[in-house]
């Protein structure tokens, strides 16, 4: 059986009712109740009682040295966490644990554990399901579905079926494990996103430039004004990586119209999440 590590952080799930608003204040023993499998070998850590709209990046690399640390003594890792940004924590972890060979699952509810009719219950036992199933790398359980940190995106503020793969591949079998040794990796670049829309000036793209990097979201498949792909190409000049995503939640960009030409131009970003890519940017993955 596999050896798991359940580590809190707080979120919607672990939340009760305060006079100001939901507030985390379940801990892992808490939360333990509400699972499926009580002859799990499962231990606990309490990283955090926060909502994740507050999570830091500084926060996020703590999480991954836990992880990194505890490596050889857990099989599997269970996140529980806000839904707000558990995509980003998603990403984050992917990216830093290059080549692991462990699952690091993330869950959370739209709802708290101690609500009636709430969809923490079905979520938290199918991240400790699959932990115990053996799958390796980073993934989010969500409303029955396992998918894959580098296409997970939240769609959704109140729908339990609030996340998507945004290639539409989600985990159904135990895939193979990573080839390579393992390493933690940190952040390598400065990584803005800029969000075009029809009044995004050239002066806001060219504020840019001390940036390593920019991920673009463009209009459909790849559109954007043509005065901005002189912006676009001014941070290029400057050293800039500039990176062109849809700011649609599914398919690429790619240059079948004439008015997107900036695509072939620029580094284009097929159907990952804005997340990953964000973070994968970061990290010199991509």
């Amino acid at each position: 059986m596999n050896k798991i590590l359940l580590i809190t952080t707080g979120g919607t799930l672990a939340c009760k009712q305060t006079e100001n608003g939901l507030a985390p204040e379940l801990k892992g023993e808490d939360i333990l109740r509400y699972s499926n499998y009580a002859d799990a070998d499962i231990d606990i850590y309490d990283f955090r009682l926060i909502d994740s709209s507050v999570m830091t990046d500084e926060d996020r690399a703590e999480l991954a040295e836990l992880i990194w640390d505890k490596k050889d003594e857990y099989d599997s890792f269970v996140i529980t966490h806000g839904t707000d940004s558990m995509a980003y924590t998603a990403a984050y972890l992917d990216c830093a644990l290059k080549n692991f060979d462990k699952s690091v699952i993330l869950t959370g509810a739209q709802l708290p554990l101690v609500f009636e009719d709430t969809d923490a219950h079905s979520n938290l036992n199918l991240a400790i399901g699959a932990a115990m199933s053996g799958y390796w790398g980073v993934c989010v359980a969500f409303c029955r579905k396992l998918i894959p940190a580098k296409y997970v995106t939240k769609i959704d503020t109140e729908s339990f079926d609030g996340f998507i793969a945004t290639n539409d591949e989600y985990l159904i079998n135990e895939i193979a494990k990573p080839v390579g040794e393992y390493e933690l990796c940190l952040p390598k670049n400065h990584i803005g996103v800029i969000y075009i829309t029809p009044n995004l000036d050239e002066t806001t793209v060219e504020t840019y430039m001390l940036h390593d990097g920019v991920v673009a979201l463009a209009l459909g498949s790849g559109g954007m004004p043509k005065h901005l792909e002189k912006a676009f190409d001014f941070l290029k000049k400057k050293g800039v990586k500039v990176y062109l995503r849809s700011q649609c939640p599914k398919g690429k960009v790619e240059p079948i119209y004439e008015a997107h030409s900036g695509v072939s131009k620029y580094i284009p970003i097929k159907d990952e999440s804005v997340e990953w890519s964000v973070y994968a940017a970061m990290f010199g993955v991509i």
